[in-house]
């Protein structure tokens, strides 16, 4: 009678601890993520990224940003992502934590922010020694990678190029006096501008700045001739 006894208390023993452990399981079983895991939001456009869905196990808890990412905020109550300006250009991984006492989860997402048109204005000088530009020029960069150029005020000046960037460094080829070439063809013209600068992009403006040369294939050169900036507008 007594080791029937006991073997009850065994069997009672190990069904409890089953249901422990399938408790358990069940609780770190939770659904979390974005409506999407790949969001696209334009340059220094203002955007909110909706509230995740989760099925808190018992308490609700809170979002958080695993790791600050400079233009992004998270809503710790709905987690809900507000995109500002200074966001970088291009791709940028996010990892958003959930948790609910001792207990947390994790979700990724990439917020990409796409340069599709822009406006800026600034001009260059002739002088490789001074930062002290004229705002002179319109420049306008566009998604296809191709640009146009003309001086304000001198429809006769208008120009084509193309432009590309690299984590914050922006590289422009460009002809002013040349609207009707065609924008692909100018990096391999004899002779015609290199424009290589860095962006800078914060809450208040962006600005690319650098310094400018005058590419020659015969003879072959590149001589600088001055610095640019051009601001965001």
């Amino acid at each position: 009678m007594r080791n029937s006894f006991s073997l009850s208390k065994i069997i009672v023993l190990l069904f409890a601890l089953v249901l422990v452990c399938c408790s358990k399981d069940d609780a770190n079983d939770v659904a979390f993520r974005y409506g999407m895991s790949q969001f696209q939001v334009d340059f220094r456009a203002k955007e909110t990224i909706p509230a995740p869905s989760i099925n808190w196990p018992d308490e609700i808890g809170s979002f958080a940003l695993k790791t600050p990412v400079q233009g992004l905020k998270i809503d710790e109550t709905t987690g809900s992502i507000a995109v500002d300006r200074d966001l970088s250009l291009g791709e940028n991984k996010v990892t958003v934590i959930a948790q609910s006492g001792t207990q947390t989860w994790e979700t990724s997402l990439t917020v990409t922010s796409v340069m599709k048109y822009s406006f800026w204005v600034g001009g260059r000088n002739h002088n490789p020694d001074s930062d002290v530009v004229e705002y002179n020029s319109i420049l306008q960069l566009y998604a296809d990678g191709t640009l146009e150029i003309e001086l304000i005020d001198n429809p006769d000046s208008k120009g084509v190029g193309v432009w590309s960037i690299d984590d914050n460094i922006v590289q422009l080829w460009l002809c002013t006096y040349c609207s009707d070439e065609d924008p692909q063809q100018v990096p391999q013209s004899d002779e015609h501008s290199y424009f290589e600068g860095v962006m800078e992009n914060d809450i208040l403006d962006a600005k690319i700045s650098g310094a400018w040369y005058v590419v020659r294939f015969d003879p072959d050169s590149t001589i600088q001739y001055g610095n640019f900036i051009f601001e965001w507008d």
